[in-house]
C-alpha cells in the first residue's frame, strides 16, 4: 500500500460530502464500491450515479444471494453500492477480484461496529481453546484465532464469525490462572490493502472506532476535508457556525451535580429508568410552548431499555412505530407518514436523512466506549479519547434532525458531561456552561 492511499474526508454534516462524492463518482472511470449506512441512501445514490447499481437489485434480478451478487459484480469489474452489511460477506474470491480490477472503496460514515464483542461465554471459550477447537495464530501480536474443528450448534454464529472475520482473543482479567476471555471481532485487515484507493466520508474521525482500528493495524491515512464542494487540506472549525441554530435547554430538568445520569450502568436501575421517563415527558410538555408535535420529536437512550423509558403517556407517541422502524423488514413496509412519526432512534444510527423534519431532539444517553473494546485497545497501546468518542456519537445523532438543513433546532441533553461537551464544541466558554 502506498502512503496516503486512504483519505479521511472529515467534514461537518451538511458540508456537501455526499454531493462532492456523487460528482466524483460520475466523472471517474475507476471501478468503485461505495458502502453507506442505510438502504435509503443506497437508493438515493444509485439514482444519482447511473454507473452505480444497487447490490440488492443485482440479487433480485439474478435471483442470487447478496454474497453471490457481490462476487458476480466484482468478477466483472463493475461499480456498485451496498450497505455496511457488506462487510460481513467479503470472501477470498472477492478480495482477489478487487485487487485485479483496481477497485476504489468509498465509505459513507465510519463503521460503528468495526470492533465489537462476540457473544460467547468465557468458560466456553476457554474449553474450546483447551480442547483445540480454536487456536491462537502463531506470531500474531493481536492474538488472532483460527478454527481447527467445528463448534457446537449453539455457536454456529461464532464459528461463522471466525471464518469470515478477524477475531482476537483477549483476557480481560490479565490473569493467566483465572482468565476472563473475550473474543473481539473486526473486519479482515487485508481488505484495506487490496483496494487501489479508499475514501471515508465522516466527521470527528478522531473519536471513531475506525480510527482505533486503523491505528491498531498501523494503517496509514491522510486527513482531508470538504471546502466549497471540493476536497481540501484538513481543518476543523468545530460547531461555531451552528451556535445560534442549536438551542440547548437550560433549566431544572438538567442534571448539574453528583453522579452523572444516562450511562449504561445508571440506566440499569429501575428507579433511574422511571426518572428518565419522567424527564422525557416533562421536556415534551415544556416544548409545547414552542409548538412541539409528536412528529417533530425524537429521542435516544440505550436501546436495551428504550421500551421501559418510552413516554407512552404522551398522545401520538406510538412505540410500535419505533419497533417497526428498528426492524429492517418492517421498516421497508412503513409508509412515509409512519416514518415521520417515529420518536426513538438509536444513538448509533447515522447516514440517514429521514428525520430532517425533527425540530426537538432529546439525547438522553451518557456515552462511553464498551469496556471490553476499551480495555482491548488500551492493552495494545492504542490511544483513546473518551470525550471525542462521546462527542462523535452525540453530534452524529443530533445531525439526523433539522439542523442538517440549517434550521433552528431545540436540544435537550440532561447529562452534565454530554451537555458540556456539546457546549464546548459549539464554542461556548466554560463560564457560560450550565
Amino acid at each position: 500500500m502506498t502512503e496516503n492511499k486512504i483519505n479521511i474526508l472529515d467534514s461537518v454534516m451538511g458540508s456537501g460530502k455526499t454531493q462532492s462524492i456523487i460528482n466524483y463518482i460520475n466523472t471517474s472511470d475507476t471501478p468503485i464500491i461505495i458502502i453507506v449506512e442505510r438502504q435509503t441512501e443506497v437508493e438515493r445514490l444509485s439514482a444519482a450515479c447511473p454507473r452505480l447499481e444497487a447490490l440488492s437489485d443485482v440479487s433480485v434480478k439474478e435471483n442470487i444471494n447478496r454474497r453471490e451478487a457481490l462476487e458476480l459484480k466484482t468478477n466483472r469489474g463493475e461499480s456498485f453500492i451496498s450497505t455496511h452489511q457488506l462487510f460481513k460477506h467479503w470472501s477470498d474470491r472477492f478480495l482477489s477480484s478487487v485487487s485485479d480490477w483496481g477497485y476504489e472503496l468509498i465509505m459513507d460514515e465510519t463503521l460503528s461496529g468495526i470492533l465489537s464483542s462476540v457473544n460467547i461465554k468465557s468458560k466456553d471459550l476457554k474449553k474450546y481453546l483447551d480442547d483445540q477447537y480454536i487456536q491462537v495464530c502463531v506470531g500474531n501480536k493481536l492474538n488472532k484465532v483460527k478454527l481447527i474443528r467445528s463448534l457446537h450448534t449453539k455457536y454456529d454464529d461464532v464459528e461463522d464469525c471466525i471464518n469470515r472475520k478477524d477475531c482476537y482473543l483477549f483476557n480481560m482479567s490479565q490473569d493467566t490462572e483465572d482468565p476472563c476471555y473475550k473474543l473481539i471481532q473486526a473486519p479482515r485487515a487485508e481488505m484495506f490493502n487490496v483496494f487501489n484507493k479508499i475514501k471515508v466520508l465522516t466527521y470527528q474521525f478522531e473519536g471513531s472506532l475506525l480510527r482505533c482500528y486503523f491505528d491498531l493495524h498501523k494503517i496509514k491515512y491522510e486527513m482531508m476535508t470538504i471546502e466549497d464542494g471540493s476536497i481540501a487540506s484538513y481543518t476543523d472549525n468545530f460547531g461555531l457556525a451552528f451556535k445560534n441554530k442549536v438551542k440547548i435547554y437550560n433549566g431544572k430538568l438538567n442534571h448539574t451535580h453528583g453522579k452523572d445520569i444516562g450511562s449504561y450502568c445508571w440506566t440499569q436501575k429501575h428507579i433511574n429508568r422511571e426518572a428518565m421517563k419522567k424527564r422525557l415527558r416533562n421536556i415534551f410538555n415544556y416544548w409545547k410552548k414552542k409548538e412541539i408535535t409528536p412528529d417533530t420529536f425524537l429521542y435516544t437512550i440505550h436501546k436495551e431499555y428504550q421500551a421501559k423509558i418510552h413516554p407512552s403517556q404522551i398522545t401520538g407517541l406510538r412505540n410500535g412505530l419505533n419497533n417497526d422502524y428498528a426492524d429492517t423488514g418492517k421498516r421497508q413496509e412503513m409508509t412515509e407518514g409512519e416514518k415521520r412519526m417515529v420518536s426513538f432512534l438509536a444513538q448509533t444510527v447515522r447516514g440517514t436523512n429521514e428525520f430532517s423534519h425533527k425540530k426537538f431532539m432529546a439525547f438522553m444517553s451518557n456515552t462511553y466506549m464498551e469496556p471490553q473494546i476499551k480495555n482491548f485497545l488500551q492493552h495494545h497501546d492504542i490511544s483513546i479519547n473518551e470525550e471525542s468518542y462521546a462527542l462523535n456519537r452525540m453530534i452524529q445523532w443530533l445531525w439526523r434532525g433539522c439542523i442538517r438543513n440549517n434550521q433552528e433546532m431545540h436540544v435537550f441533553v440532561p447529562s452534565k458531561r454530554m451537555r458540556h461537551l456539546l457546549l464546548k464544541w459549539l464554542g461556548y466558554n466554560e463560564d457560560e456552561f450550565f
